[in-house]
């Protein structure tokens, strides 16, 4: 059989057409698989795509064979042609669904953690400290250990914003949660509650080893925290401790609230525990 060049060029487009399917299948099944980014709302209509880009290979793998059969005419007619376009688009528009999806669910990713972080230090915020606290706990109970809270809170932090403006004070914050993260452990869970307010959970900590990390922390923001006055002045903190018992987390901070608010009228710039629950 004697194949003119337009119908050579039908024959091999029609082969890229399956080929092109193919690709956009193994693409879209990768996509598919549980774990992967799409969510289960997703997969239907990617196991649709599924079926559509497999249906369309086999489609157009009869259509070449019934066009390369002794006696066949080759369709290579306009209209034939018009029909190519078609089918190649049907794999280019998936490519390009997927693609809409991903970015997508990489915005609404985004958006998820912008919900639980603070923008400022880029620690877990009010909602992001509950959360992962609320994990980190669940964690401490399978593996039987105990856990501390601790609350720290700048010393007269508004003389900062008021003296030397806001965008210091934001220095400062950043100075701190660095400092916060140097000194706590991957198992840990550190957030920025508000203001100058800060919280870690300690993991497997008694009151006593929250209360010597706290003092760390403590020592380290005195020395490697910048105040914005240079010399004449120096960044300090207090700091409230407590264990996190049976009533559960929000009790300890509770707890440690006042421990730490006790530290403040004590003369600030220091780490006290709160009392053990009678």
């Amino acid at each position: 059989m004697t194949m003119t060049p337009s119908e050579i060029i039908f024959v091999v487009a029609r082969f890229g057409i399956v080929g092109l399917c193919l690709v956009t299948l193994v693409i879209v099944t990768r996509d598919a698989r549980p774990g992967t980014a799409p969510g289960a709302p997703q997969r239907p209509l990617l196991g649709f795509a599924v079926a559509l880009l497999l249906a369309a290979s086999l489609l157009t793998l009869n259509d070449i064979h019934a066009a390369l059969s002794p006696g066949e005419q080759m369709p290579t007619y306009d209209g034939a042609w018009l029909w190519l376009l078609f089918d190649a688009g049907v794999p280019l528009l998936m490519l390009q669904a997927l693609r809409l999806m991903r970015q997508r669910d990489e915005a609404l990713a985004t958006l998820a953690l912008a919900s639980v972080t603070d923008a400022l230090t880029e620690l877990p915020n009010r909602r992001g400290f509950a959360n992962a606290a609320a994990a980190a706990l669940q964690a401490c109970q399978r593996r039987g250990e105990g856990a501390a809270v601790v609350m720290f809170d700048l010393d007269r932090f508004k003389s900062i914003n008021d003296g030397h403006g806001h965008a210091a004070g934001d220095a400062v914050l950043r100075g701190v949660a660095a400092v916060l993260r140097r000194h706590l452990r991957a198992s840990d869970v550190v957030g920025r509650l508000g203001g100058e307010e800060f919280v870690a959970l300690c993991s497997g900590m008694s009151v006593a080893q929250a209360a010597a990390l706290a003092e760390r922390v403590r020592e380290s923001i005195r020395d490697e925290v910048p105040h914005p006055a240079g010399d004449g002045g120096m960044v300090t903190t207090s700091a409230g401790v407590a264990a996190v018992g049976a009533p559960g987390l929000e009790a300890a901070l509770i707890a440690a609230d006042r421990a730490l608010y006790a530290a403040k009228e004590s003369g600030r710039d220091r780490v006290l525990t709160a009392a053990a629950p009678a």
